[in-house]
C-alpha cells in the first residue's frame, strides 16, 4: 500500500514539475510574444512615422493595380490628397503614353514573374494632378498575404536633381564650348593665310560655338574714318550691301568704334541702337553684342553678333576674349602681310630693276647676296660668295679698279659709288653700277650694305639712242639743207660774182695796159677775199651736213645765232621776213656741239618763217633773243608773228606730228632731244598778239667772253 502511494507521489511530483516547466515555458513565450508585439508595434510605429514623414511619395497597390495606400507626401509630390487616390489605378500617376505599357508589363509579371523594368532605382516620367510631367526615381517591393500580393513603391521627385544635373552638364558643355571657341579663334589667327580668310574663320567660330545667328567683323580703314566689312558668317555671308562700309560714329557699329566701348543687350527688339526693329522681331533676334577691337588704345576694327538667345555670362566672357585676340591677330597679320608685301615688292622691284643687294662684313669677309644678285652674276643661288669668287667675273680691264675699290673699302670705312664691267662665261659684257653704305654691325665691326644694278640694257639703249639721234639729226640736216639750197646758192653766188667781176676788171686793165701795181693788188686782194668767203660758206655747209661725231666745246651762243641767220638769210629775204636781233652781250659760254645747236636754231627759224608765209595783214617779224634766265642758264627764244598753235600746242613736239602739208613732223622732236642731251630744255608758248615763241635753255659752262 505504501509502495503504491509512493509511486503516485512520484508521478504527481513529476507531473507537477512538468507543469511548472510548461508554465515557465508558456510564461516565457508570453513574455516573448509581448516583446515581439511590442517590437512589431514599435516597428509599425516607426514604419508609420517613416511613411508619414517621408519626403518621397509611397504608394501601395494590389494585384489589380489599384492604389490601396498613399502616404501624405503624395500631396507634395503629385498634388493629390491620399484619400483621392485610394481605389484609383496607379496609371493615374503616369503620362498617358506610358499607361498601356505599364498595364501590359504588370499583367505579364503577374502571369510569368518576368519584370519589364528594374524595380530598384528606375527613372520614369510621372504626371502631377495639374498635368505637369516630371521625372521620378521608382523603387518597388512585393508582399504576399495569402492569395493576394501587395506592391509598395517609393517615388522620389528628382526634378531638382535633374535640373542640377542639366545645369551641371550645361555648365560643363558651356566650358567645353568656350574652350573650343577660344582654341578655334587662336587657330584661325595662327594659320598662314590672308587676313580676310582668318577673320572669316573667327566669325564662323562665333556662330558655331556661341549661339550667334550671324557674326561680322569690320576693320578700320587706313584713314581711320571708315569700317570695312571683312567677314560675315551665319544667316548672312555676303560682304556687300549697306553694311559693307560704315562711317565711324554712324549706326551701332560706328558708335562702338567711336566710343570704343562694347554695346550689349538681350532686348535687341527694343534697343534704340537697333535701327530695324521690324527685322529683329521678324527674325526673332533677342540679343546683340558688339565689341571694339582695340590694341593698346588703338582701334583696329569692330566685331558684332546677333543671337536668338539671351546673352550669358560665359558668352560675354568668350566674346571679350575673342575681341582682344582678334585685335592682336589683325595687327599681327597686317604687320606680316606688310612685311610679305614689302619683301615681295623688294624682290619684284629688284627683278624688274635688275638691282641686287648684299651685305659685306669686312672682318670675316662674310657676304650675303640677294637672289637677284646671284642672277646678275650668273652664280648658282646659295653658292657661298667671297671677294675671290666675285673677282672671277670682273672684266680684266676693270680688275685693277676692283682691287683698289676693295682695298679702299677695307681700310677706309666710307661709302663708295663705282661702275664696272663683268665678263660673263659666254664672253658677253655686263655693265654694273654699285652704291655701298658703310655701317657697323652689333659687334662694332665694319659692314657694308650695298646695291648693284645691272645697267647693261640702259647703256646699250643709250648707245642705240645716241646712234639713232645722230642719224635722225643727219637726216634732218640734209632735209633742211635741201630746203635751203636756194639760200646757200645765194650765199655762194655773191662771192663768186665778186670774184668774176674783179677778174674781168683785171683783164680790162691788162688790155688797156693799165698795170698800176696798187690797182691790180686791190683787185687781186678782193678776189682772194671773196674766194675765202665762198670757201667759208661751203665749209660751214659741209660741217652742218656731215655725220661727224659729237664735239662739245665752249661756245658763244650769239655766234651760233649769227651763223644760222646767215644760212637762213636768203629764205628770210624771199619771204619778206624782218629780223629783230635782241642778243644780250657778255653771255656766259655754253658747253655744246656747234653743229647740233645750229640745227636746233635753223629748225626754229625755218618753222617761224613757214608759220608766216600765209600772213598778209600784218608785218612778218621774226625775233631772235638771247639772255640769262632766272636760274642762271643761257636762254634763246625765237618768236614769230605767224598763225600760232591753235589747239595743237601740246602736240608740236610729238614725233611725226606736223601742221605743214609736206612736213615730216620730226624737226621739233629732234630739236628737243638735242637740247635735252645737252642738259637743257625746249618748250613752246603762244606769242602775243599773234604767233608762237619757241624757247630753249642751256647750262652755262662757267666761262664768258
Amino acid at each position: 500500500m505504501k509502495a503504491a502511494g509512493t509511486e503516485v507521489e512520484r508521478q504527481v511530483a513529476q507531473r507537477t514539475a512538468e507543469l511548472v516547466a510548461a508554465n515557465e515555458a508558456l510564461r516565457k513565450e508570453i513574455v516573448d510574444l509581448k516583446h515581439a508585439e511590442e517590437n512589431r508595434r514599435i516597428t509599425e510605429e516607426k514604419y508609420r512615422l517613416l511613411v508619414e514623414t517621408a519626403c518621397d511619395a509611397i504608394v501601395s497597390i494590389d494585384d489589380k493595380g489599384s492604389i490601396v495606400f498613399a502616404n501624405p507626401a503624395i500631396a507634395t509630390v503629385f498634388g493629390y490628397d491620399p484619400i483621392e487616390l485610394t481605389g484609383k489605378p496607379l496609371t493615374l500617376l503616369m503620362p498617358e503614353y506610358l499607361r498601356e505599357l505599364h498595364q501590359g508589363g504588370f499583367k505579364r509579371y503577374l502571369a510569368t514573374g518576368q519584370r519589364h523594368i528594374n524595380w530598384q532605382g528606375t527613372e520614369l516620367t510621372a504626371l502631377r494632378k495639374n498635368g505637369e510631367e516630371f521625372p521620378v526615381e521608382v523603387s518597388f517591393g512585393e508582399l504576399t498575404r495569402g492569395d493576394h500580393k501587395i506592391f509598395t513603391g517609393f517615388l522620389r521627385d528628382i526634378s531638382k536633381r535633374k535640373q542640377a544635373e542639366t545645369a551641371l552638364r550645361a555648365a560643363m558643355d558651356e566650358r567645353a564650348r568656350v574652350s573650343a571657341f577660344r582654341e578655334e579663334i587662336g587657330m584661325a589667327l595662327s594659320h598662314d593665310e590672308e587676313l580676310k580668310g582668318a577673320l572669316h574663320n573667327c566669325a564662323r567660330a562665333v556662330v558655331r560655338h556661341l549661339d550667334a545667328a550671324f557674326a561680322r567683323i569690320w576693320t578700320l580703314s587706313s584713314d581711320d574714318r571708315e569700317l570695312e566689312l571683312q567677314a560675315s558668317a551665319g544667316m548672312y555671308t555676303h560682304l556687300d550691301g549697306p553694311h559693307s562700309r560704315i562711317l565711324v560714329g554712324q549706326h551701332k557699329i560706328g558708335l562702338i568704334a567711336q566710343e570704343r566701348k562694347p554695346h550689349l543687350t538681350s532686348e535687341a527688339q527694343n534697343d534704340p541702337r537697333v535701327s530695324d526693329k521690324d527685322w529683329a522681331r521678324r527674325e526673332k533676334m533677342i540679343a546683340f553684342a558688339g565689341y571694339p577691337l582695340v590694341l593698346e588704345d588703338r582701334l583696329v576694327g569692330v566685331m558684332g553678333m546677333f543671337s536668338q538667345k539671351p546673352l550669358t555670362e560665359s558668352t560675354l566672357e568668350a566674346l571679350s576674349f575673342a575681341a582682344g585676340t582678334i585685335a592682336q591677330g589683325i595687327e599681327r597679320r597686317r604687320a606680316q602681310e606688310a612685311l610679305r608685301r614689302s619683301e615681295a615688292f623688294l624682290a619684284e622691284g629688284q627683278r624688274l630693276g635688275q638691282i641686287g643687294s648684299y651685305s659685306w662684313r669686312v672682318a670675316t669677309d662674310t657676304i650675303e647676296w640677294s637672289n637677284e644678285l646671284y642672277r646678275i652674276y650668273e652664280f648658282e643661288i646659295g653658292l657661298p660668295v667671297t671677294p675671290e669668287l666675285i673677282r672671277t667675273r670682273v672684266h680684266p680691264q676693270d680688275l685693277s679698279l676692283y682691287e683698289k675699290m676693295v682695298e679702299k673699302a677695307r681700310n677706309g670705312g666710307s661709302d663708295f659709288d663705282w661702275q664696272f664691267r663683268l665678263l660673263m662665261p659666254d664672253q658677253s659684257i655686263k655693265y654694273l653700277h654699285s652704291v655701298a653704305h658703310a655701317t657697323r654691325d652689333p659687334d662694332g665691326q665694319l659692314e657694308y650694305i650695298a646695291v648693284i644694278q645691272d645697267v647693261t640694257e640702259r647703256r646699250q639703249s643709250e648707245e642705240a639712242l645716241d646712234k639713232s639721234r645722230s642719224e635722225l639729226a643727219q637726216m634732218s640736216r640734209l632735209t633742211t639743207m635741201g630746203e635751203m639750197a636756194a639760200s646757200i646758192a645765194h650765199e655762194v653766188n655773191q662771192p663768186l660774182t665778186a670774184v668774176t667781176n674783179n677778174g674781168n676788171a683785171c683783164l680790162r686793165l691788162l688790155a688797156n695796159h693799165n698795170l698800176e701795181p696798187d690797182v691790180l693788188r686791190r683787185a687781186l686782194e678782193e678776189i682772194v677775199a671773196d674766194g675765202t668767203r665762198a670757201s667759208t660758206v661751203l665749209a660751214r655747209v659741209r660741217a652742218f651736213i656731215e655725220k661727224a661725231p659729237v664735239e662739245r666745246i665752249a661756245l658763244d651762243i650769239n655766234d651760233v645765232i649769227q651763223e644760222v641767220l646767215v644760212l637762213a638769210s636768203r629764205e628770210l629775204e624771199d619771204h619778206q621776213v624782218s629780223i629783230d636781233r635782241q642778243l644780250a652781250a657778255g653771255l656766259p659760254l655754253v658747253l655744246a656741239d656747234r653743229v647740233q645747236m645750229q640745227q636746233v636754231l635753223l629748225n626754229l627759224i625755218k618753222n617761224g618763217i613757214d608759220a608766216m608765209i600765209e600772213v598778209a595783214d600784218r608785218a612778218r617779224l621774226l625775233c631772235v633773243q638771247s639772255r640769262i634766265d632766272d636760274s642762271g642758264d643761257v636762254l634763246v627764244a625765237v618768236s614769230d608773228s605767224g598763225t600760232g598753235f591753235g589747239q595743237d600746242i601740246d602736240r608740236v613736239f610729238t614725233p611725226f606730228f606736223t601742221t605743214k602739208a609736206s612736213g615730216m613732223g620730226m624737226g621739233l622732236s629732234i630739236s628737243r632731244s638735242l637740247v635735252e642731251s645737252h642738259g637743257g630744255r625746249l618748250w613752246a608758248t603762244p606769242n602775243s598778239p599773234y604767233g608762237a615763241v619757241f624757247s630753249f635753255t642751256l647750262p652755262a659752262s662757267g666761262g664768258s667772253l
